[in-house]
């Protein structure tokens, strides 16, 4: 037995090598892989089965197979590089360039072929990994480009929390109504957000309240008759469990008092703008204002000038768009003037980081990555993405995909998830998935600035 232990951690501090000093990481997400514009048809990945990070990791790189690398090697942090699990080697590996060889990522999803993890292991590599033997036979290598092409999606579970799957820190976006009259009895809410899983629950002041599951995006509560008997504010948020898991953002449940009218934002225009670009006047239309009416711009107050009960107008300061806010998205809400106060319920204004145009900066991603053979390139797919259709394919054009309510695919000046479902697919990832189907594109990621061009065009207005 002590030649076989001592065996094992020589293979295993020779498989150090196959990794080195890396920088860097970006989000990645489950994937499937269409052949690269630039390549042949004859891809590394055609007949390739896809695998999951955790198959790959228990079978041939834990510290039980011989050819495990982390007890008294990377578990230490030998070459400067640690991990423990599925997990951490995808933080140490995905993206990351390798120092060896700059012009190659370490594992660059969709493309084992570029990947030097993966050429590493190869019979013809210089120096092939692990050095020594026993090397990974060919289904082995077939396994780890099997997680590559299928984009090198994130593990979902860690060996550091039991194998447990860890859960996404849940987000809460809407409440639908978020506003009731005292004496409406019992209200069916409407809870939106994102990362939402089975064990997430709804509270109101910190009371667990029985929910329904609707996908990762939507649950649903009934809030007590003896709730709404008497006006108030309420503050609901979601809780999800350990391992992950956490606490949402609060948001407001209001029952009002009985005659109280509370003011009603219907429009804004403009309903977005590009951070820097100055002082504009914005017109608010809805229902029930009131003379002496303000705005709120992302929590600061400014005046109204009103115009009737339905339109108030307000010049709002640069200093308000001088950055873009979190998510790309100011909320704007009426509040009426004391001593009643009433407020709206808060209605998102983009502002975008840049200017982003759909010919110059948009759909040349979506002719590099989505209207690509076999995708939405023809009428026949359900998307057209292709240059002179994705405008109206998109934009104010609701999706029929079940579980996401009635979304736009794209909603001018709505660049959050919850109203945009182009803005979900290209944001989801596995801890996070989109309201329906698998995250886009399909086949290598986005990066960070096409993602945030993509963003910039919604919150912006989305013009043609």
């Amino acid at each position: 037995m002590a030649g076989v232990t001592s065996r094992t951690s020589k293979v295993a501090w020779l498989l150090c090598l196959t990794v080195w000093g890396l920088t860097g990481c970006v989000e990645q997400r489950d994937a499937e892989v269409l052949p690269d514009p630039g390549t042949s048809t004859g891809s590394a990945c055609e007949g390739v089965a896809p695998r999951t990070l955790e198959e790959v990791y228990a079978a041939h790189f834990a510290a039980d197979r011989p050819t495990g690398c982390t007890v008294g090697c990377h578990d230490t942090g030998a070459g400067g590089l640690t991990f423990r699990d599925a997990r951490e080697l995808w933080q140490a590996t995905v993206q990351r360039p390798s120092v060896g060889d700059s012009s190659l990522l370490l594992v660059e999803p969709g493309h084992p072929e570029r990947s030097r993890l993966s050429l590493k292991l190869q019979p013809d590599a210089q120096g092939r990994m692990p050095q020594g033997g026993p090397y990974l036979d060919t289904a082995a290598q077939r396994d780890v480009a099997g997680w590559i092409c299928a984009g090198a999606p994130e593990p979902s579970t860690s060996v550091t929390d039991g194998g447990v799957p860890t859960r996404p820190v849940p987000t809460l976006d809407t409440l639908t109504p978020s506003t009731v009259q005292e004496g409406v009895g019992e209200v069916v809410l409407s809870v939106g957000g994102g990362g939402f899983v089975d064990e997430s629950q709804v509270e109101l002041d910190g009371v667990a309240l029985a929910t329904t599951h609707d996908g990762p995006q939507r649950m649903e509560v009934r809030v007590a008759a003896s709730v709404t008997a008497r006006a108030g504010t309420h503050q609901v948020r979601v809780v999800t469990p350990a391992p992950g898991g956490g606490v949402s953002a609060s948001r407001d449940f209001t029952v009002t008092a009985a005659g109280v009218v509370l003011p009603t934002v219907s429009s804004l225009s403009p309903c977005g703008t590009v951070a820097g670009s100055g002082t504009f006047t914005l017109t608010v239309k809805g229902m029930n204002f009131k003379e002496g009416a303000s705005l709120s711009f992302n929590g600061t107050t400014v005046a109204a000038t009103f115009i009737s009960a339905s339109e108030l107008r307000a010049s709002i300061p640069a200093a308000l768009v001088a950055s873009a806010p979190g998510g790309n998205a100011a909320t704007v809400t009426v509040v009426h003037p004391a001593p009643g106060r009433e407020t709206s319920a808060p209605v998102t204004f983009g502002v975008a980081s840049k200017v982003s145009t759909l010919a110059s900066d948009v759909q040349p991603i979506f002719t590099a990555t989505c209207a690509t053979s076999g995708c939405h390139a023809t009428a026949s797919t359900p998307v057209n993405l292709t240059a002179g259709n994705a405008y109206n394919e998109l934009v104010g054009v609701p999706t029929s995909s079940k579980g996401c309510g009635q979304r736009l695919r794209v909603q001018a000046c709505g660049p959050l998830r919850a109203q945009s479902f182009l803005i979900d697919k290209i944001l989801a990832t596995n801890s996070s998935p989109a309201c329906s189907g698998s995250a886009m594109p399909k086949g290598s990621p986005l990066s960070a600035a096409q993602k945030q061009a993509i963003i910039d065009w919604v919150a912006q207005g989305a013009p043609r």
